[in-house]
């Protein structure tokens, strides 16, 4: 029984083993056998002999067992096996002929008793491979550069001599590593054969093991993860949908080799190649030098030779073979691998693709580096510890991936659910917590002085507030009914909606005379008149009436009152959304003060909170802070759709609008669609097709749509809607003009600069008379005129609006802003077109790519900085760096649909090829 002795383990290292038998060393490293320490000049075949011995020392080894090892698939004479003996017995010195024994008719026996030493020492290349050398007995192939992690350099990128065709050669030097290259080839001869084209691994072409170096020949499969992740600048770069479509082909591809019983053992990224990119981007599965098959009996099915050690045996399967870092926690001991140690591997690779990390592994804590809790479970079940907790199969963790979006509304829904249920306990221990006053009652009236007991006086209250519900409602209507319907004059009417809103602008001051002694009944008006002109976007007329709603509430004592901070958590919400100047500090402000008197005065109400979070949702979306803005309007926004009873279905539609608004600055596009599609038909059935809250709801579907790069189909809506909204709204309503600038960006995208242009100056005109020359909608107007004009070629008018707008928007607006970074990038655009490098690389130097993409909708808009940077190296003779930028942006470059940088693109791209 021979002693295994490890020392050290690396994953840059690589483990040798060292044999020590009868004063002799056998070195697999370097295939050498040294005897009192001096190396032994010996023949290949004699060394194979001694192998084989020594992988068996102390049995007895066939001669036809040997036979087939050493000479496999060779008709060999009947002395070449004594004659190889022979000479290791030689080899080994006088007095050591025992040492190999002959069992007569059977074979050999290694008697000495043998130590085994697994020694890791500093990886060197096997191979004194250069680039450009031929590849040995493939002449018209030349070696281009290795391949892999280990750094073995026994992988070989090589290009055709004369075609330019890639192709990759695997290598091996020693008997060993060839029994390895002979496993590989058999179980890719197998996959290919049963599953033919969709074998996810590259096509085996050729091998030679008949002559050192011994090889295997492969089409090319792409890059490696590794690589993958590193062109893309950093695996954190590519977006997670795209990560997360890799990791389920990933799993794809495992499921499909398990069912055809093979083990892979080493999967990691450097064994996972990526062909293409996008959604046609295929996922290959390499190096099955580990692999094994669950019932080699398979082979015989599809009459492929057996190259040994492919069975999963007691004692002859190695379950310490693969990566460590990616090996399942069971096989650090003696346990065999089975398909869920492969499904091990497949989920910690799942987990570095979601943290955006190769490096990452599974230490205590690493869920929270996963913000997805569905990820999380994903990860846990694929990773678990004990096999039999684990997820029975890569395609379970395939399937989980590919329905994602779905598991997500799902638990979208079970968690809007259980809110309701919560809001419904709430209630009910409310209620519970009134019983004992009924209880006290039933006792009192009993003893006869209910007139003299606590519940009398509640009684009391609960009937006054009755009657002041009642009071309310009734002055309301007689206001509405005798003040405000009754005086629309018809004359002066352009449409019964626009009478009404006069009328309520005439009569909105009476309030204050006819309920001087009701400063509750003019409190509650005042606040639905101020959400009225909110809704229509009417900020100036809406903070107007919140103002004289608050004043109300502090006449009638109930200042902090739940009624009267709504009212000022719904102003603050609309000062937030005005994009005038100095509105969104008081928006804050307003936000701060109602939360503190919430959380003083113990106010814990669904709809003030669904007020609280809207406000601040706003004010997060104005703050550029669009993720936060996304959480607070999802938080109300669910909240609302509980409470049926309490918020009417318009104002539940209204909710939900803004939450799909923050949903396309995030850059989801197809998720805003859905969301935007679906209100839109609700709005429709409540309000009908052509009522201005409808049309809204279809201008940001067609937002939605012109973030999916879908231009086509936002102009032609964005035209339908035009002429309807004119009508509804007026030609310089916000609306209107948020409308043309879809339109106009999405004219530009289809490279019609000239329709965008006369939009964008429309645009602008219109909102600088409206909103001022500082205000949100003017300077993003004038700027976008401005790229227009430059994409049209004529710089110098562009160049002065982008200028003109830049110096507006931070007259007013404290602070750097993203819109400030988009228009230095989009001036810095211009520069280049000019030649103009280095006034055109000041301006890109510091822009925050991160806002912007948020601010555009666009999360790839980053790459656009690099194609700007790429054109300035270029224009700076500096072509190296040109095309490093150039190929870290093309693969979200590759995405956008612009023409305009497609054509930058392109334009590039040939300069760069040119001698």
């Amino acid at each position: 029984m021979g002693v295994f002795v490890v020392v050290g383990s690396s994953g840059s290292r690589r483990r040798r083993r060292l044999w020590r038998f009868a004063g002799a060393e056998f070195d697999e490293a370097s295939w050498t056998l040294r005897v009192d320490g001096q190396a032994v000049a010996l023949e290949g075949k004699p060394l194979e002999v001694l192998h084989e011995l020594l992988l068996r020392a102390g049995e007895v080894v066939a001669k036809e067992e040997i036979l087939d090892s050493v000479w496999a698939g060779v008709t060999v004479v009947e002395g070449s096996l004594p004659t190889a003996v022979s000479k290791l017995r030689k080899a080994l010195g006088a007095g050591q002929d025992d040492v190999i024994e002959t069992v007569p008719r059977i074979g050999y026996r290694l008697t000495s008793p043998v130590k085994v030493e697994s020694i890791v020492s500093p990886l060197t290349p096997r191979f004194s491979f250069a680039p450009g050398d031929t590849v040995p007995g493939r002449g018209q192939w030349r070696l281009d550069r290795p391949l892999g992690d280990t750094g073995a350099e026994d992988v070989w990128l090589a290009r055709h001599i004369k075609t330019g065709d890639q192709r990759v050669f695997k290598f091996a030097d020693a008997p060993d590593r060839l029994r390895d290259l002979k496993r590989e080839a058999a179980l890719s001869r197998l996959l290919f054969a049963g599953l033919g084209q969709a074998a996810p691994l590259p096509a085996l072409l050729e091998w030679n093991f008949d002559a050192s170096p011994y090889f295997v020949e492969y089409a090319h499969g792409g890059r490696d993860l590794l690589s993958w992740a590193a062109e893309a600048g950093g695996l954190a770069a590519i977006p997670l949908p795209q990560r997360l479509a890799v990791a389920a082909r990933i799993a794809r591809a495992v499921e499909a080799v398990h069912g055809m019983g093979v083990l892979h053992k080493d999967l990691k990224p450097a064994n996972i190649l990526v062909l293409g990119d996008g959604d046609e981007a295929a996922v290959r599965l390499v190096d099955f030098g580990s692999g094994r098959l669950l019932d080699d009996t398979v082979l015989d099915s599809f009459a492929i030779t057996h190259p040994g050690a492919l069975e999963v045996e007691p004692g002859q399967a190695d379950g310490r073979s693969g990566t460590a870092a990616y090996r399942a926690p069971e096989l650090v001991g003696d346990a065999l691998p089975t398909l869920r140690s492969d499904v091990y591997a497949v989920g910690l690779i799942l987990y570095q693709l979601v943290v955006g990390d190769f490096a990452a592994s599974l230490a205590p804590g690493w869920e929270a580096g996963v913000a997805d809790p569905l990820l999380r479970e994903d990860v846990a079940a694929a990773c678990a510890g004990a096999p039999e907790k684990r997820l029975g199969g890569a395609g379970e963790l395939a399937q989980r991936l590919e329905t994602l979006d779905e598991r997500r509304r799902r638990a979208a829904e079970d968690d809007e659910q259980k809110r309701f249920l919560e809001t419904q306990r709430a209630l009910e221990d409310r209620r519970r917590a009134r019983r004992p006053w009924v209880r006290a009652a039933a006792a009192s009236l009993v003893a006869g002085v209910l007139a003299a007991s606590g519940f009398a006086a509640y009684a009391v209250h609960q009937r006054d507030q009755a009657r002041s519900a009642q009071a309310l409602s009734e002055a309301s209507y007689r206001f509405l009914a005798e003040d405000v319907l009754a005086s629309v004059d018809p004359a002066r009417a352009s449409s019964a909606e626009e009478t009404l809103v006069q009328a309520i602008s005439r009569t909105g001051g009476a309030i204050e005379q006819r309920f001087r002694d009701r400063p509750e009944v003019a409190a509650y008006l005042y606040g639905s008149l101020a959400r009225a002109f909110d809704l229509r976007s009417d900020y100036a007329n809406a903070t107007r009436y919140y103002e004289a709603a608050d004043r109300a509430y502090a006449r009638a004592g109930a200042a902090d009152s739940a009624e009267a901070l709504t009212v000022r958590l719904q102003h603050a919400a609309a000062l937030a959304l005005s994009t005038r100047p100095g509105t969104l500090n008081q928006a804050r402000a307003a936000i701060a003060s109602a939360e503190k008197t919430l959380q003083a005065r113990r106010i814990d109400e669904p709809e003030t909170t669904v007020w609280l979070e809207s406000a601040k949702g706003a004010a997060a979306l104005a703050s550029d802070d669009v993720p936060g803005s996304r959480a607070h309007f999802e938080r109300a926004y669910r909240l609302v759709e509980t409470l049926p009873q309490t918020f009417t279905e318009r104002q539940r539609i209204n909710f939900g609008q803004r939450y799909a608004f923050a949903l396309i600055r995030l850059g989801e596009g197809k998720a805003a669609e859905e969301t935007f599609g679906a209100l839109s038909e609700r709005m429709a059935k409540l309000m009908g097709p052509d009522h201005a809250d409808t049309l809204l709801l279809r201008l940001n579907l067609a937002q939605a749509y012109m973030l999916q790069q879908r231009s086509a189909e936002a102009v032609a809506l964005t035209s339908e809607l035009l002429p309807k909204m004119e009508t509804r709204l007026g030609r310089d309503h916000r609306h209107t003009l948020l409308l043309l600038a879809v339109r106009q960006q999405s004219l530009g995208v289809l490279g019609r600069y000239a329709e965008a242009a006369a939009d964008g100056e429309r645009l602008w005109r219109a909102a600088a008379t409206k909103d001022g020359a500082s205000s949100f909608t003017a300077v993003a107007g004038r700027a976008d005129v401005g790229i227009s004009q430059c994409r049209a070629g004529q710089l110098d008018d562009g160049m002065a609006n982008l200028r003109a707008s830049l110096t507006a928007l931070r007259s007013d607006l404290a602070g750097r802003m993203a819109l400030d970074d988009g228009i230095e990038a989009a001036i810095a655009d211009c520069l280049i077109q000019a030649r103009r490098w280095d006034e055109a690389a000041a301006l890109l130097k510091d822009i925050d790519r991160t806002k912007v993409a948020q601010l555009v909708g666009d999360p790839n808009w980053g790459a656009q900085v690099d194609l700007a940077l790429a054109e300035i190296a270029l224009g700076r003779a500096d072509r190296a760096r040109a095309k490093a930028l150039l190929e870290t942006a093309r693969p979200a470059l590759s995405q956008n649909k612009d023409p305009f940088v497609r054509q930058r693109v392109a334009a590039l791209s040939q300069a760069l090829a040119a001698a």
